[in-house]
Formats: structure tokens, C-alpha cells, sequence
């Protein structure tokens, strides 16, 4: 990185607090870098099926045309139609008097020279891979072919071609005898490779020599996977020629360039032993202004190839790039703009999309117990009307008659349909109570404790208590009289029992889970759930602690066995297990099995 100059002159003050205003940038980085190590072995998709780098592939292939001129060619009589195809031989093995079994996929055919008649006819068109790919062992052993049967007289009608494409119906009709000859493409492309502006949308003209021999088509290939193969026994020998076939290649991204102020820039002063590297680098250059100390200043830094520059993937085009910043690393905020010069990325932090973890010194932060909120499922609420409370007796001390309080305390306990009854009911006697005024302290101190302590219980709260039904918070079963006076928090509590009957019926909703598996699952909640294992660093010992308690379970069960094995290989590659615990658990199975472990 450069550090780019400041609009101001800045004192040692705002000099520290702009550099550590750029730090803020260490953390979101610092983060990206470790789910990008995670991510290596375990990927979450593939950069090469990434829809922007297809995209980016496809527009730097090459389109190219061929067509005769009748000028080079006057010694060429009676060669149409002449047909042209992109083949691969589908094996190197060859017999002797045929050539390689080719197989295509589309066919063209040329019907006069490209001075004369319909441009449609005097011209095929293809799209082949790039010079990078034609390079490569599977694309360089493409071919095209040329196959003349003008002289036999068998012409192809107008009903059985569509602009330059042969229908598969008219194919039969190239059976028996022919001229053929072929172009490697690993030819063309070392052609190609000399024209270093053919990405910057300049069109190369090529002329190639092609020697057209006589030989004679199988036709029991042409109905096998649209394949061919030509026997030069069954032909005379003599009797070849030659053709001049000029070709035309061009990117086919390279139309788009003009619509970019970017690529309108002249490399005349370039020397030619350096202008396909200049080109190359200049293309996949992208600049990076990081702002920082309110956007008063900021910091470049340079990456080639379309790459990221907290990931360093290569993304393929300057569109690709902005697709991959803004999915993948979202913390950043992101301006693009292309100029004449050069093409460039504002960043910026969004400081609200991320918090600080404020931890004590010393303390591992795997240890460290968070805290995690689930949505359930929404239950069926009971009713809760006015109607169904009509029947509740005051439990508010009142000032005046018992008359007057019982019908206070009713409107009000109405009007707060879920009211704190316990709450409401341990009032202090000293406070009174005027209409529906409660004394602000009393509410908060005993909405908090929810306890009735016995020093400020009297007889009378007690017998107004004795007529009502209290139910356990979470439980919602009924309360005797000692718990409801009891000093025992009763909001906290979480009953087992009922607790592992609703992971059984969570569990039961699962239908490609087999029930080995689900009761795995449920000992393993239940157990988490009453050991309370809250963080990721007491999952080691949960894991061990409950292998020594269900082993002699788990081994008179082999497919729970294998499940419990399984789950722990889960754990395990989500870091949460480490191998040597992993590998005791596995030792103590083990000698449960022998029968020499001890359970204790």
C-alpha cells in the first residue's frame, strides 16, 4: 500500500488518531482470513462453477469465421458444396488406409466463394476455446475439417440447409467419395499468439493452405454419435489439391470493450517485445482506495488479474470483481468506477454492521459462554379473557373496605391480562394502595425477587392467597401451598421430564432419520441439557463424559454405536472435538466390548 497525501497538514494528535482509525480495518480482515483457511479443506462451492467466472471464460473464446476467395483459389474447379466442421479424434489408435474416427457436433457448408452469392452461404462461423485453453492437452486436439463432394455432383438442395448449418437428416448424403483435408488448431493458435491486440477487440486475418486428398467416407459412422472416418484404399490415390482458406479470429468479449472508457487507450508507444504483458497486466489492473479518519484520507493499493484483495482470488473481469466484494465480504462498503486511467474500488468500513467482543485478560474465547436465542415454533396461547378471570379473588392489600379493594384489584388484574400475579401478590402491607396506583419501588423490588418472604406476610395475605390456584412457570402444573410460600425461585426451573418429551417429539418430525439415530440424538440433548455444556470447549469432555456413562449402552447396540462414531466425526470436522479425545472415546468403546473397562 501508498499512503496518499492528506488534504491538511496533520498534528502528532490527528496523526494517531488517523492511524488508528485505518487499524479498524484489522479486524474485518483479520476475520476474513480465518474463514478463508477454514474454507480451503472444506469448501462451500467451487470458484470455477462461479456463474461471474463462466461468464468471464466464455467472453474471451474465439470466433472465428472461414471463407474462400475465389482470387487465390482459381485452380480450385468444382470443390462445392464444401463442407466444414470442428472434429476431435476419438482415439489414437488408427488402422492402416483410414484416418482417426472424428466426432462433431455441428456442420457447415460453404456453397460459393465469399466475392459471390448470399454472405450466408460463403461463410461458417465456429466458437473455440481460448489461446489458454487451446494450449491444453484435450483442446489442442481439435481439428477442422473440410470435405468436398463437388466432384461426384452430389449438391445439397436449399430445403435441406438453414443459412450455413446442415441439418443431421442431409449427413447420409456425404457418403462415399470425397476430398477431405483438416487444420490442427495447436497451428492456429501459435498464429494466434502473435497477435497481442487480438483481446483489445482487433480483428486477426489469416490464410492458411489447405491439401484436400481424395479418399472415400464411411457411411456406417456418420449414424453412430455423429461420427466420421475416411479410407483412402477404396479411392485413387492421385488426384489431390489445394486450397487457400482465409480465416478471420476475434474475441468475442471484445465487442463489449468499446462501451468501457476504460479500454480507449493507445499502446503506440509501447514496445512490442513488452505490449502482450503491458496488455495483460493492464487489463486486470484494479485500484483499492481504502478511506479511513472520516474520509479525509486514504491508502491504494494495486491488484492484478481482476483479484480480491483480502482473498486474492482471481475473479475474471472488473464485474466478477464486484460480484465476489459484495457477497463475500460484506463488513466493507463498496464504490465502483472506471475512468480513462484506470479502474478503481472506494472501501470503506460500515462501522455499524459489527460490534467489538469485549473480553476479560486471560480469558480463552472458547471458553467463554455465549448466549443464543432460538425461534420455536409458535404454540396455540390458551385464553386469556376477562371472562375466564371474573372468578379471581383481590390480593392487593387495600386502604379502604375489603369491598372496594376486591373490586379494584379486579379491573386492574383485567385490564393487565398477563399481569405478575405472584408479583401482585406480595405486596408489601406497609405500602398502601390508592385506585390503581402501585408504589413504583414495591413493583420493581418484588416483580424481580417474586418471593413472599415470611417476615412480611401476615394472616390475612396468607388466607386471600390460600384462594388462589399458582402454576409453575414453565412447567404449568399446579403449586401446593408450601412452594407458593416457599423462598424458592420457581422462574428459572427447567423440568427434565418434560424437557426430554419435547425433544422426543421434535425429534419425531424428522422422517430420513432412523431411530438408532434419533435416540442417539436424544441422549446426547438430554445429556448436554442437564451437564449444562454451554461452550464449544466443553464439548471435549462432554464427549468423553458421555461415552463413560452410555458405553455399555452403546455397545450392545451396534448401529447406535456407529451413529454416536458418526456424530462424533461431525464434531470433529466442525473443530469442535480434537482427535486425541476422540481416540479415548474410541479406547473406552473398545474395552467395553472386551469387557475390561471399568465404568467408574
Amino acid at each position: 500500500m501508498c499512503l496518499q497525501h492528506s488534504r491538511a497538514r496533520l498534528s502528532p494528535d490527528e496523526q494517531l488518531a488517523a492511524e488508528k482509525s485505518f487499524a479498524l480495518y484489522c479486524k474485518p480482515v483479520e476475520l476474513y482470513n480465518i474463514i478463508q483457511r477454514r474454507a480451503v479443506k472444506n469448501p462451500l462451492f467451487i470458484q470455477r462453477s462461479l456463474l461471474y467466472k463462466i461468464q468471464a471464460r466464455r467472453k474471451k473464446r474465439i470466433q472465428l469465421t472461414i471463407s474462400l476467395s475465389g482470387c487465390t483459389n482459381t485452380q480450385a474447379q468444382n470443390i462445392f458444396p464444401l463442407y466444414v466442421l470442428l472434429a476431435r479424434p476419438t482415439s489414437n489408435i488408427t488402422l492402416e488406409g483410414h484416418s482417426p474416427i472424428y466426432r462433431f457436433s455441428r456442420i457447415c457448408s460453404l456453397t460459393s466463394f465469399s466475392e459471390f452469392g448470399n454472405k450466408d452461404k460463403t461463410e461458417a462461423t465456429f466458437i473455440i476455446p481460448d489461446l489458454k485453453t487451446l494450449s491444453t492437452s484435450r483442446a489442442c486436439n481439435l481439428n477442422i475439417i473440410f470435405i468436398s463432394c463437388g466432384q461426384v455432383g452430389q449438391i445439397i438442395g436449399e430445403d435441406n440447409c438453414s443459412g450455413n448449418k446442415v441439418e443431421g437428416s442431409s449427413l447420409q448424403k456425404l457418403e462415399g467419395k470425397c476430398a477431405w483435408g483438416k487444420i490442427a488448431t495447436k497451428i492456429l493458435a501459435s498464429s494466434l499468439e502473435k497477435c497481442v491486440t487480438l483481446s483489445t477487440g482487433v480483428t486477426a486475418e489469416l490464410v492458411s493452405t489447405v491439401t484436400m486428398s481424395p479418399s472415400f467416407l464411411e457411411p456406417k459412422f456418420l449414424e453412430q454419435d455423429n461420427c466420421l472416418t475416411f479410407c483412402s484404399h477404396k479411392v485413387d490415390a492421385t488426384g489431390s489439391y489445394q486450397i487457400k482458406v482465409r480465416m478471420s479470429a476475434e474475441e468475442t468479449g471484445a465487442r463489449d470493450l468499446s462501451l468501457s472508457p476504460y479500454s480507449n487507450y493507445s499502446y503506440n508507444d509501447v514496445p512490442p517485445s513488452i505490449l502482450p504483458e503491458i496488455i495483460r497486466l493492464r487489463a486486470g489492473n484494479v485500484l483499492f482506495n481504502y478511506k479511513y479518519y472520516n474520509n479525509t484520507m486514504q491508502k491504494t493499493e494495486v491488484t492484478e488479474d481482476f483479484s480480491c484483495p483480502f482473498c486474492l482470488v482471481p475473479c475474471g473481469s472488473f464485474k466478477g470483481l464486484g460480484c465476489h466484494l459484495n457477497s463475500s465480504h460484506d463488513l466493507f462498503h463498496f464504490e465502483f468506477w472506471v475512468s480513462e486511467e484506470c479502474q478503481a474500488v472506494n472501501v470503506s468500513l460500515k462501522t455499524d454492521a459489527w460490534k467489538t467482543e469485549l473480553l476479560a485478560e486471560g480469558v480463552d474465547p472458547r471458553h467463554q459462554t455465549f448466549s443464543y436465542r432460538s425461534r420455536f415454533k409458535k404454540r396455540r396461547r390458551l385464553e386469556t379473557t376477562a371472562e375466564k378471570f371474573r372468578h379471581v379473588h383481590s390480593h392487593i392489600m387495600e386502604s379502604g373496605s375489603h369491598e372496594d379493594a376486591q373490586v379494584m384489584s379486579e379491573d386492574d388484574y383485567v385490564q393487565r391480562e398477563n399481569g405478575l400475579s405472584v408479583a401482585d401478590a406480595s405486596v408489601d402491607p406497609n405500602h398502601t394502595v390508592h385506585g390503581n396506583n402501585l408504589s413504583p419501588p414495591t413493583v420493581l423490588q418484588f416483580g424481580k425477587s417474586r418471593k413472599l418472604s415470611a417476615e412480611r406476610s401476615d394472616p390475612r395475605n396468607r388466607q386471600l392467597l390460600q384462594k388462589r390456584q399458582f402454576f409453575h412457570s414453565h412447567r404449568a402444573q399446579p403449586m401446593a401451598l408450601e412452594q407458593v410460600f416457599s423462598d424458592h425461585d420457581s422462574e428459572d426451573e427447567v423440568d427434565d421430564d418434560i424437557a426430554d418429551f419435547e425433544d422426543r417429539r421434535m425429534l419425531d418430525d424428522f422422517v430420513d432419520v432412523t431411530k438408532d439415530e434419533k435416540l442417539i440424538m436424544h441422549m446426547w440433548n438430554s445429556f448436554v441439557r442437564k451437564q449444562r455444556v454451554l461452550a464449544d470447549g466443553h464439548i471435549p469432555w462432554a464427549c468423553e463424559a458421555f461415552t463413560r456413562s452410555h458405553g455399555q449402552e452403546l455397545v450392545q447396540n451396534p448401529a447406535m454405536l456407529w451413529g454416536w462414531r458418526f456424530f462424533m466425526i461431525k464434531l470433529w470436522n466442525h473443530s469442535l472435538l480434537d482427535a486425541r479425545t476422540m481416540n479415548t472415546c474410541n479406547i473406552f468403546l473398545q474395552g467395553y466390548q472386551d469387557g475390561t473397562s471399568d465404568p467408574k
